[in-house]
């Protein structure tokens, strides 16, 4: 018999038939106690336990009790012995449940859950649990709206999870550490997911500079002097300002730095707030609250070369690629696109970090007169991929004359928008929030964004233009009016 024990509740385990329900039972292994037998919902996954106290409330939630007045085992909660069974000190149930595509609830599915039960049941293997932890697929656990989701016995915890990474700190704290992940908690009877502060940094400004006209380059670092949180080349992070404005900006660092983060910010003409805030307000010693990194414009992990196109402040995303692809010893070129050199951010750090490999293109102002991206663009070589951030135009440019590239193949950020030259129709719709059984109206002249917030629903966001991909959700069924600057084209009509 194997043991497991929690909550100072030793508990063993051992698997018989699923038609013998004598066995369907637990015992505790005290004078003058109850015999506990499974509840009916229970027999199916757990068969025979054996318990040294008095069950927990949460175990015991799941029993039913009878008198039993010996020390001994009585025949009834006899156990089969290790000949006849195998038995798991742990039993894992992810539901994989499917409904119609389109269905209001969604699923466990739709979000993912049969790729994560997969990945949960090869690190299993992978830690040595395959002996005593099994990791079992389950139909509908009836709470479609909190999903995926996963139960654990033979305590009876639950835990609702998206990612590899909410999987690995299951298994690290909970089935081999015996510690519950609280964050990843359900509660009994809980049907709507809980509020949640996502992590927030505060940040010293140790440095401000100018790096060309009009653009600051600030230094921030942690005010006890820690370590920052790790980020790959190509991340941002998001600012809080004064005005209760939230704003991205790419950082501009060696990604392999943990003790600062590097911006630089382009004063806007027509600022909303963000820049003409950093501008006015945070010098030396300054604090200012953000996010922690967060990452929408990668490295590819396959390429070949690395093709780089950066317009004036798009340097910065690009300067944190130089970094890491210069430690990588890969295959790169950057493409750097300004007015004048006197009018180029991050001029000596640009020079320092990719030395040869790097191209200016001054055009005066007149970007017709610059890079030619069509040129550069003609030839598409297998293993290579492209790069772009800065202006709208420049983007759209590299993006049209790559046309004929694989799609896999171009990488884009953009930091505004260009006004829409062809005003696409709105049309009123529903929209239904399966996560909080709500049905909203959304009227040509809104968005759903504002609709959700005005129902309540609290949603992080960033810079509402569909650039950042801060607000990304899933969609579970019907069709998308796709207006972002974020998803490919084969995401978008995959959602």
């Amino acid at each position: 018999m194997s043991a497991w024990t929690s909550a100072g509740v030793s508990i063993g385990i051992s698997s018989v038939d699923r038609k013998d329900s004598s066995h369907s039972v637990c015992h505790v292994m005290a004078p003058s106690e109850n015999c506990y037998r499974w509840t009916a919902d229970m027999r199916s996954i757990l068969r025979s336990v054996f318990l040294s106290h008095s069950p927990t409330r949460k175990v015991l939630g799941l029993c039913l009790a009878r008198p039993c007045n010996t020390n001994r085992l009585c025949q009834e909660c006899a156990m089969p012995s290790a000949s006849q069974s195998h038995h798991y000190d742990i039993h894992v149930f992810c539901c994989i449940n499917e409904r119609a595509p389109g269905h209001p609830r969604g699923s466990c599915t739709a979000r993912g859950s049969q790729a994560l039960q997969a990945y949960m049941k090869a690190q299993g293997k992978a830690l040595g649990l395959g002996s005593r932890v099994r990791i079992n697929k389950s139909g509908c656990l009836e709470r479609c709206e909190l999903g995926p989701t996963m139960v654990i016995y033979p305590e009876g915890v639950w835990y609702t999870y998206n990612s590899e990474a909410d999987i690995d700190e299951i298994l690290e704290h909970h089935v081999l550490g015996g510690e519950r992940v609280e964050r990843l908690l359900l509660e009994p009877g809980q049907t709507r997911p809980r509020p949640t502060d996502p992590p927030r940094l505060t940040l010293q400004v140790a440095d401000v500079s100018l790096t060309a006209p009009a653009v600051k380059r600030f230094v921030l670092r942690s005010p006890d002097d820690t370590d920052l949180p790790a980020y790959p080349a190509g991340a941002h992070i998001d600012l809080f300002t004064e005005p209760g404005l939230r704003r991205s900006y790419s950082l501009a660092g060696d990604p392999a730095d943990r003790e600062q983060y590097v911006l630089g910010v382009r004063r806007e003409q027509d600022s909303r707030g963000g820049s003409s805030w950093l501008f006015d307000q945070l010098s030396a010693n300054s604090k200012v609250t953000a996010s922690v990194p967060r990452i929408s414009f990668a490295l590819a992990t396959d390429a070949t070369m690395h093709t780089l196109i950066a317009g004036g402040i798009g340097i910065t995303p690009i300067l944190a690629m130089g970094h890491e692809l210069k430690t990588r010893s890969e295959d790169y070129h950057l493409h750097y696109c300004t007015p004048s050199e006197a009018e180029t951010p991050f001029l000596e750090e640009v020079r320092s970090v990719f030395g040869p490999r790097v191209t200016f293109h001054h055009d005066g102002g007149d970007p017709a007169t610059g890079l030619d991206v069509q040129a550069l663009l003609a030839d598409p070589v297998t293993g290579q991929h492209i790069y772009v951030c800065g202006p709208a135009g420049l983007v759209e440019s590299a993006r049209l004359h790559s046309s004929h590239w694989p799609e896999e193949a171009f990488h884009s950020e953009l930091f505004a928008v260009e006004p829409a030259t062809d005003e696409l129709p709105n049309e009123a719709f529903d929209v239904f929030l399966s996560r909080q059984k709500m049905t909203l109206s959304v009227p040509p002249e809104r968005s759903i964004l504002e609709v959700v917030r005005d129902a309540g629903v609290a949603v992080e966001t960033s810079c509402e233009d569909g650039l950042c991909s801060c607000c990304w959700t899933r969609l579970l069924g019907g069709e998308a009016d796709h207006r972002d600057h974020v998803l490919s084209s084969a995401e978008k009509l995959a959602n």
